[in-house]
């Protein structure tokens, strides 16, 4: 029978292999770790629902964004904590590559987007006055 020593102790604590060499986890970054996924994972779901029922609801995809926006912007921007968790490193990966991953999708959903939606209120003003309808028919 192993010692606990050699078989972490039963801690909770997570080890990951780097080189050859066992690394810990804390007990603490590893319930971290957990919660932030099991509530990432939530809102993601949250959020497909909510498409699923406005699109079965609706019948089109017009209106869906308006609809979802403030769960997107919140879940999205919530993701800037995997740059931390690589910063402080209880995750082993490079800063700046998941820094870009990141902020690429922030900049989709945030900046993307309002710019989309400027577009739409600009536009009203000399077509129909129905935004979708005028930007498909540009």
């Amino acid at each position: 029978m192993a010692s606990s020593e050699e078989d972490g102790g039963g801690n909770g604590a997570v080890e990951e292999k780097e080189n050859g060499k066992k690394r810990r986890l804390g007990a603490l970054a590893t319930a971290w770790l957990i919660f932030y996924n099991v509530a990432m994972t939530a809102g993601w779901l949250v959020l497909g629902i909510a498409m699923v029922r406005f699109y079965i609801q609706k019948g089109t995809h017009r209106g869906l964004f308006r609809s979802v926006q403030k769960t997107l912007k919140f879940f999205q921007t919530f993701a800037l904590l995997e740059v931390v968790h690589c910063a402080v490193g209880i995750v082993r990966t490079s800063v700046l590559v998941t820094g870009v991953q990141v902020s690429s999708r922030i900049f989709m959903v945030w900046f993307i987007a309002h710019s989309i939606k400027q577009y739409f209120h600009n536009s009203t003003s000399t077509c129909c006055g129905r935004e979708e309808e005028c930007f498909m028919e540009k």
